[in-house]
């Protein structure tokens, strides 16, 4: 869950064909009084040689392209930049939930080594907490791997080490850490990267062995942090992983914070991975927080430039069927290129409904249809739509695992209400 890599999250490609039905180049047309809706975007940007590299005028791009910019706590002064781009821009920073980082001290090559004199963590961290203040106060919130008794490293990341995300005292110091940095640097959010389900998820725990102690125990964090922060006026996600393998826990963890994030919504590849049952399960997702207007995050496929259109297609359709305009999408890793114009479709006049395999879902200037099942399906739009080609459509032969996002240049049919 831990994102390492820069993270370049927009509608950059969503607006891409599928099955060569959606084209890119259509401008929102006027519809009247109607409220028109853009889908909202956010972008993460934590990779520090690309962080380095970008010029201001990528950053004004993407200040102006997405609502949210997740930013590491050192590249604050950044955040003037972006709001001078786009005054309503949100710059949230990351922060890490169940670990904390021994690469984050003030040595000349920010290794933190056995926090000896004269070592001190770094002010601006990725994690919660420093590693050498922990070291040196709270050596017993360094977890242990189960078997060795050694503290527990995050597989895969040796320099970050696994704290008891679920001690009461941890989570206020936490709160406590977090909301300095956000007063002094002016942050508008956090984001809670690691809200862990499985045990394994980086090395077994001695204290939290099974799947059910860490889950009890990031609960328990949510319950404390998540109405802390909002209390003081901090918005906050958290970022869970593989909640699709537990049934109702992602609507039962909705309950004490604002949000929730889903990093790998429908496809953890390049390609779909979700049809049937499975695509059900993520869909859940998004309208338990539409339901309770919670403000969740849904990033789809891998972090990488290669992720399919039909992969784009089928998430923003997807998303599409069921959110309330309050959530967040994202897919790939779409590097720093300047952005496409955001999606318009105006207000949602139906809410979504099954034909056969097909899912649809009708707006006062489009439609968004989506095909989750492993068979081809043709589809009959009940209305004129306008093809990528710029004729009429009025009806679709969608393969499996997509989806598509039609415009209309004339009033479109209501569907079922």
């Amino acid at each position: 869950m831990r994102k390492s890599t820069l993270i370049t999250i927009a509608l950059l490609g969503l607006i891409v064909a599928v099955a060569g039905v959606v084209g890119s180049t259509w401008a929102p047309r006027s519809t009247g009084p109607a409220r028109i809706d853009a889908v909202k975007t956010f972008s993460q940007r934590l990779d520090e040689a690309q962080v380095r590299a970008m010029s201001t005028a990528q950053w004004v791009a993407v200040a102006r392209d997405n609502s949210i910019v997740v930013l590491n706590s050192w590249d604050f002064r950044l955040i003037p930049v972006l709001k001078r781009a786009n005054p309503k821009v949100q710059i949230w920073v990351y922060k890490d939930l169940s670990g904390i980082r021994s690469d984050d001290c003030t040595t000349r090559s920010g290794d933190c080594g056995s926090c000896g004199p004269g070592v001190a963590d770094s002010d601006y961290l990725s994690s919660g907490l420093g590693y050498c203040w922990v070291r040196r106060n709270h050596p017993d919130w360094l977890l242990a791997t189960r078997g060795s008794g050694q503290p527990l490293r995050f597989r895969g990341y040796r320099q970050t080490w696994e704290t008891d995300y679920g001690n009461p005292a941890y989570q206020r110091q936490w709160v406590r850490d977090v909301l300095a940095d956000i007063h002094v640097h002016g942050w508008d959010g956090v984001e809670i990267d690691n809200a862990l389900t499985r045990a394994d998820a980086y090395g077994v725990a001695a204290k939290y062995p099974s799947d059910a102690a860490v889950q009890a125990a990031t609960f328990s964090a949510l319950k404390t942090i998540g109405p802390a922060l909002h209390a003081a006026g901090v918005a906050s996600v958290f970022n869970v992983g593989y909640a699709t393998l537990f049934p109702q826990l992602w609507q039962r963890w909705l309950s004490p914070v604002d949000g929730l994030e889903q990093e790998f919504y429908l496809s953890y590849s390049t390609r779909p991975n979700a049809v049937g049952t499975a695509w059900s399960a993520y869909e859940d997702e998004v309208s338990s927080c539409a339901a309770r207007h919670k403000s969740c995050w849904f990033h789809t496929g891998e972090y990488s430039t290669a992720v399919t259109s039909q992969t784009r297609t089928y998430a923003l359709a997807s998303y599409l069927l069921a959110t309330d305009g309050h959530q967040f999408l994202a897919v790939g890793d779409t590097g720093p290129e300047t952005l496409q114009p955001r999606l318009v479709l105006g207000a949602r006049v139906s809410v979504m409904y099954q034909t056969g395999a097909i899912w649809r879902r009708y707006f006062t200037g489009g439609i968004a249809v989506t095909n989750p099942s492993a068979s081809t399906s043709i589809v009959s739009l009940g209305g004129t739509y306008v093809g990528g080609n710029g004729r009429p459509v009025t009806t679709l032969n969608l393969r499996p695992a997509s989806g598509a996002v039609l415009r209309i240049d004339q009033d479109p049919p209501v569907g079922q209400r």
